[in-house]
């Protein structure tokens, strides 16, 4: 992956949830191009391939999990320079058809784990030089999705939280932000891409493509890194413009 050089990363220690496919991976992978020792986080049996990777598995959708996740990497670690709350899950439905095992689901690892994980993990956050945590919501923190109201609801949570956990932690030099990505085309949505017409993407994103995991590798550098050492509560959108064509056409699907 080409990816600019941030030499200030190098030697530092990060961990990013939900990095064992998808945007995750690609967003690990980018870290580790960059010199950071990195520790990935996924749930269920262990991928083929990343035999070499510093991986621990745990399920983020109760407490129990996000402390068990904790417990691991304190174990790999006295200091964590970068958290990455990246994991997530979703469950389209309409609000007349919510399910409530689903909703909790949604809210759990998106929301709530990113702030218990975080608030676990505050110790070696300390202890790092020039610590930061990034949290990655969506362009649907913003721009309303119908037919897949938790999901929405999880993350324009999480892009609050994220302004307030800035405010609480800056005055301990952690600064926290986040990255909200629009449609970046991985394994598991590009069935969906295509059900829904990738030209109409294409037209509908006013850059012309659908993104990539790559198109978010030197934006969480630059977070991550010295070049944004004075900056705490940003959301950083990653879109291509899509959230602009969203205000104008919508998802009525």
């Amino acid at each position: 992956m080409n990816v600019p050089i941030f030499t200030d990363l190098a030697g530092k220690i990060a961990l990013v949830t939900g990095s064992t496919r998808g945007i995750g991976a690609g967003l690990a992978n980018a870290l580790e191009d960059a010199g950071m020792r990195v520790l990935r986080h996924g749930t269920g049996a262990h991928p083929e391939g990343l035999a070499d990777k510093e991986t621990i598995y745990a399920d983020l959708s109760d407490s129990a999990g996000c402390e068990s996740l904790a417990n691991a990497v304190r174990a790999k670690t006295e200091v964590l320079d970068l958290l990455v709350n990246n994991a997530g899950f979703e469950a389209p439905n309409r609000l007349e058809n919510l399910d409530q095992s689903a909703l909790a689901r949604t809210l759990n690892v998106n929301l709530a784990a990113s702030l218990l994980l975080t608030q676990a993990l505050l110790p070696l956050l300390r202890r790092a030089s020039a610590p930061s945590v990034i949290n990655i919501t969506s362009i649907h923190d913003a721009v309303p999705y119908a037919g897949n109201v938790a999901y929405v609801a999880s993350k324009a949570a999480l892009e609050a939280a994220t302004r307030t956990m800035a405010l609480e932690l800056a005055p301990q030099r952690i600064r926290v932000n986040s990255i909200a990505p629009g449609a970046i085309e991985t394994d598991m949505n590009r069935e969906v891409i295509e059900q829904m017409g990738r030209e109409n993407f294409n037209d509908w994103i006013p850059l012309g493509r659908v993104g990539v995991p790559a198109d978010l590798a030197a934006p969480l550098l630059f977070l991550a890194s010295s070049c944004s050492s004075y900056l705490t509560g940003t959301r950083l959108l990653v879109d291509g413009g899509y959230s602009l064509a969203l205000l104008r056409y919508g998802l009525s699907q």
